[in-house]
């Protein structure tokens, strides 16, 4: 403003009296207050902030830094905020302009220092949700990292860098709490009680165990013999039936629902529909499941069945039939097989072993219980022996009835082939310290014998391939 503006008021005020205006008061009121609030602000914002610290992640506002004026607030002020540098996703300290102009246009730039800092600490939560509380299924994993992670607004997943007071153990049921505690970079702490809740809430398993749901006539109804039932957790859950099987319904559909429940009170259901038929021959019943007899020994193959019942067609015991291939005369392992068949032709077999031991096994132990002791001729043993005396001991110690010379026991006994000599036979030899037949001894098998060899060795084992006693060989015999 100069010295004139008074002048120019006048005139103003002059004019418009004499146009006799009625807005002269509040025009000269008006100007007058205008030129005079003009004329009052020539005064700059001030800006007093030389250096801020900002939390990671701000984007910079006018709020931020201090900044007065003298007339205006701060909201109703233009300022501006540049920098060629600064990252707010970014550690660290960077310089700003900051440009502040009041409403009469007064303006003032100030460079500030700005730092960005991290001063959040990270976030400890359940995986799943998020939350506090942290649900675990019975017999899961006892890692708890597999349940729990911590975030970081700057360091991101810190999830490896938690430590745990305490752990939880998932096969017992119920709440357990345990404290979890981590750090950033910026050393930002978070410490936080996780309760852990270990509940069973997976239901049973069934499996089919027949492929179809066939129930034999008169049989008590079980619903295992159709479904296997396993859980994550219970090693015994319940199979119950709802609904009723009546098994004396030949021929009958009959619907049920097989419930396998855990002690957690989970539930699998499946509905069935059963068959009543007679799908099952006669039960055979024996008062053995072994026959062992010795060679020769007779045997009432009959006698051997208690009874053979069928569920609809009754006793059916002196219809069972009996085959096999047991040769009673000779050593060896065979079968003997009872069968039986229902009106509806349901076949039950049952096969027992039959075992026919040789009735020289015991003799020849008791020859085998005589190697070492010595040889005499003419001795009668019991432990001084000559070749024939040996032989007949050995059989009469059995029941056996054997006399006489090796050339009498020759004579009086059954002639058996080399070939088809069985332990406990004879064995004959020719011309050894006489003309004809002058030694025996007790087949062994395998080609070996046992004899009273002679005062030198006395009781021994030999082979009937040694050259002396291949050549002296005069064949076998059998009582």
């Amino acid at each position: 403003m100069t010295q004139n503006a008074p002048t120019t008021f006048n005139a103003i005020v002059e004019r418009i009296r004499t146009q006799k205006t009625m807005l002269l008061p509040a025009v000269a009121i008006s100007a007058f207050a205008l030129v005079g609030y003009a004329a009052a602000d020539r005064q700059a914002p001030v800006i007093h902030s030389n250096k801020i610290v900002v939390p990671y992640g701000t984007k910079l506002n006018a709020s931020d830094f201090e900044i007065t004026d003298n007339r205006d607030n701060l909201d109703i002020m233009d300022v501006s905020i540049k920098s060629e540098s600064y990252e707010a996703k970014q550690l660290g300290t960077y310089s700003v302009t900051v440009s502040v102009t009041d409403t009469f246009k007064n303006t003032t730039h100030k460079e500030v220092e700005v730092q960005v800092i991290d001063n959040e600490a990270p976030v400890i939560a359940a995986r799943e949700d998020g939350g506090y509380i942290i649900d675990v299924e019975a017999n899961g994993s006892n890692n708890l990292l597999d349940y729990v992670k911590a975030t970081d607004n700057v360091d991101g997943d810190v999830s490896d860098f938690i430590t745990f007071e305490g752990g939880i153990d998932t096969t017992v049921i119920g709440e357990q709490k345990v404290v979890a505690s981590v750090e950033d970079n910026a050393g930002n702490k978070t410490k936080k009680t996780l309760s852990f809740n270990i509940k069973d809430s997976i239901a049973p398993v069934l499996t089919q165990k027949t492929q179809s749901f066939d129930v034999n006539y008169g049989d008590t109804f079980n619903p295992a013999d159709y479904f296997d039932v396993s859980d994550n957790f219970d090693p015994s859950p319940v199979l119950t039936v709802k609904g009723d099987i009546d098994t004396k319904k030949l021929n009958s559909e009959q619907k049920a629902t097989i419930i396998a429940t855990d002690n957690s009170g989970n539930e699998t259901k499946q509905e069935c529909t059963f068959n009543i038929k007679d799908i099952k021959g006669p039960e055979i019943k024996l008062n053995t499941n072994k026959v062992s007899i010795t060679e020769g020994t007779s045997v009432n193959w009959r006698s051997l069945i208690i009874s053979a019942i069928d569920n609809l067609d009754g006793d059916l015991t002196k219809y069972v039939g009996i085959s096999g291939n047991v040769d009673v005369n000779n050593e060896g392992n065979y079968t003997a097989t009872y069968t039986a068949t229902d009106k509806t032709g349901n076949t039950t077999v049952v096969n027992i072993p039959v075992e026919v031991k040789s009735r020289n096994a015991a003799l020849i132990q008791t020859a085998l219980g005589k190697i070492g002791c010595r040889y005499r001729m003419g001795a009668v043993g019991p432990n001084v022996f000559d070749c024939s005396s040996f032989t007949r001991w050995v059989y009469r110690q059995n029941g056996r009835s054997l006399s006489g010379t090796a050339a009498v026991q020759y004579n009086t006994t059954q002639r058996v082939d080399r070939n088809a000599l069985k332990p406990g036979d004879l064995v004959f030899f020719k011309n050894t310290y006489k003309k004809g037949i002058s030694h025996v001894g007790i087949y062994l098998g395998g080609g070996r014998f046992v004899h009273a060899a002679n005062e030198k060795k006395g009781v021994i084992t030999s082979s009937l391939g040694e050259s002396y006693y291949a050549a002296h060989y005069a064949g076998g015999g059998r009582v």
